[in-house]
C-alpha cells in the first residue's frame, strides 16, 4: 500500500513539472516571438480590440495608423535608450570586475561574453 502513495506521488511530481517546464517554454517562445514580428503583434492588437470593441471599418484604419506610429515612437525611444543602457552597464561590469578574485574574472568574462553573443544573435534574427 505504501508504495503506490510514494509512485503517485512520484508520478504528480514528474507531471508538475512537465507542466511547468511547458509553460515556460511556451511564455518564452511566445516573448521571443512577439518581439521579432512586431507586424504580427500589431495585427494582434488590432483584430483583438476591433473584436472587442465593436470597431466600423473607418476605426479600424484610424487604430491601425494609432498602432504603427506607436511602434514606431517605441523604437526610436529604445533607440535613444540602449546606449545608456549599455553605458550603465559596462560601468557596472568594470565594478564587478573589480571586486573579483582573478578566477572569477574569467568565469565572469566568459558570462559576458555570452550575453553579448546572445544580444548580438537577437538583433541578427
Amino acid at each position: 500500500m505504501k508504495n503506490w502513495k510514494a509512485i503517485v506521488g512520484a508520478l504528480l511530481v514528474f507531471l508538475l513539472g512537465v507542466m511547468a517546464g511547458t509553460l515556460g517554454t511556451v511564455g518564452m517562445i511566445r516573448h521571443r516571438w512577439m518581439q521579432r514580428c512586431p507586424r504580427v503583434v500589431a495585427d494582434i492588437v488590432v483584430r483583438r480590440l476591433s473584436w472587442k470593441l465593436r470597431l466600423d471599418h473607418a476605426q479600424r484604419g484610424q487604430l491601425r495608423t494609432i498602432v504603427d506610429n506607436g511602434w514606431q515612437e517605441m523604437k526610436a525611444v529604445q533607440a535613444q535608450v540602449r546606449p545608456q543602457t549599455e553605458g550603465v552597464l559596462s560601468n557596472s561590469e568594470v565594478k564587478v570586475r573589480a571586486i573579483l578574485r582573478p578566477d572569477q574574472q574569467e568565469k565572469f568574462d566568459k558570462l559576458i561574453a555570452e550575453r553579448k553573443a546572445k544580444q548580438a544573435q537577437l538583433k541578427d534574427d
